[in-house]
């Protein structure tokens, strides 16, 4: 995505069909974070999606997703890219940064990474700095009062979020927070923590698999996760299942074709 302006109309897409406008990009990403009840629902994928329609929707450079049990620390489950995921897993270990304090205080934070270290989270600024990102967007997922977790969002251009971006970022928040609780009324037996449980579960297996892919096939963390999730897509399978039987060694995936 462009770093200074949203695509116009017109702009064709990754696959050389024509970008549809923001407003109806807006839409679908709320139509389709809103569909989460079926028997079938996956959190780790769904969780994913959250992040994807963040790259797509807002002027951003990666998004991360974290989630908390009640009354436990804050973990990540959903990460656009393995950076990101570097920068954020070191954030959760170092207990200090924007993302941290948006779950502590439930209030958006923003923050403008610079080269000197920041007072405020000295060990996370000059990590994320490094890493090439520029200010951070932390907003609290909220489900009935309590924080359950926070939308990531990392700049790699001068310049914090626009305030248009941070009002979509919040409504993408509340969305994956309501998606989340209305998954638990099909079955009165969960609740919200077993369902964040098997989100945080999940994310073990496939970060196993992922690595796991990108030994065996001798490419980078990022694209093994995206093979593996396009296979996953192609054959309809969840995407946990599918990173299960790859670690268990039931499935084989075929090498990635260069370019494709």
């Amino acid at each position: 995505m462009p770093s200074s302006s949203f695509p116009s109309p017109d702009v064709p897409s990754s696959n050389g069909s024509p970008r549809l406008p923001r407003e109806a990009r807006i839409t679908a990403a709320l139509i389709d974070l809103a569909d989460t009840l079926v028997d079938d629902f996956d959190p780790a994928e769904f969780l994913y999606r959250v992040a994807e329609h963040c790259m797509d929707l807002l002027d951003i450079g990666d998004a991360g997703v974290m989630l908390a049990l009640p009354g436990g620390p804050l973990r990540l489950v959903a990460a656009s890219s393995e950076r990101v995921r570097v920068v954020e897993l070191f954030e959760l270990d170092a207990s200090e940064g924007p993302c941290c304090t948006a779950f502590d205080q439930a209030v958006p934070v923003d923050h403008t990474l610079n080269a000197a270290p920041s007072p405020r989270w000295p060990r996370f600024s000059t990590r994320a700095h490094s890493a090439g990102y520029t200010s951070v967007h932390a907003t609290p997922i909220r489900l009935r009062g309590d924080t359950i977790g926070v939308l990531n969002l990392f700049r790699r251009i001068p310049g914090c979020l626009l305030e248009a971006d941070r009002h979509l970022a919040r409504a993408l928040a509340d969305a994956t927070a309501i998606s989340l609780l209305q998954q638990t009324t099909l079955d009165q037996h969960r609740t919200v923590r077993a369902q964040l449980e098997k989100a945080l579960d999940t994310r073990t297996i496939i970060e196993q698999a992922k690595g796991f892919l990108a030994a065996r096939h001798e490419s980078d963390p990022d694209t093994a996760f995206h093979h593996m999730r396009a296979h996953a897509r192609h054959h309809h399978l969840r995407l946990v299942d599918l990173a299960r039987d790859i670690v268990d060694g039931t499935t084989t995936l075929p090498p990635l074709i260069p370019g494709h």
